[in-house]
């Protein structure tokens, strides 16, 4: 009986395929991260893109239009709510499927040996089966805060920003999140 009880006590997901872990390189330069970054979520792989942000510190400001009404739900937003919002995604995704993520206008900007901001434009095309999600290609303005420690590269925060009428990231993790 016990052990019955505690069935609904862990959270049960899908595992990685075999090879995602060897996707991953230690993020020892800002490159090797935006590498990894991209890598994952080209791919999905919700392990190495979780691997990407920094932990309790680490926040997300979303994209004021798109977020809309839904303001509230970005309040808190961080590293638990990417794994979510990326599972989800995942899910809705076929095995075989893969996105597209293309920077451009890349500007790095250094505060210190162990802290920068990248900006830069994006494209993601995404792959998914969910009809009610329309959008396929989403664009915008990323800027991430980026923090060395340890000698790794992480991602400590992200303010996404549309730059035309498409849709933007903020509108693919707004959606994605409640599903």
């Amino acid at each position: 009986m016990p052990s019955l009880l505690c069935a609904a006590c862990f959270q049960i997901r899908e595992p990685e395929p075999a090879d995602a872990v060897s996707d991953w390189i230690t993020p020892t330069q800002i490159d090797i991260l935006l590498t990894n970054f991209t890598t994952a979520v080209q791919r999905p792989n919700v392990t190495n893109y979780e691997r990407c942000f920094s932990g309790a510190g680490y926040r997300f400001v979303p994209d004021p239009t798109a977020a809309g009404t839904a303001a509230s739900l970005f309040a808190n937003w961080s590293v638990s709510e990417e794994r979510d919002y990326f599972n989800s995604l995942r899910r809705r995704t076929a095995p075989s499927a893969q996105n597209q993520l293309i920077f451009t206008d890349r500007r790095d900007q250094f505060f210190t040996a162990d802290s920068a901001e990248v900006s830069a434009l994006y494209q993601l095309r995404v792959v998914q089966q969910d009809t009610a999600f329309r959008p396929a290609l989403l664009a915008g303005n990323i800027r991430l805060l980026v923090r060395r420690r340890n000698n790794e590269w992480k991602i400590a925060g992200w303010r996404d920003q549309r730059t035309s009428a498409s849709a933007s990231w903020t509108d693919l993790k707004k959606y994605f999140i409640t599903r």
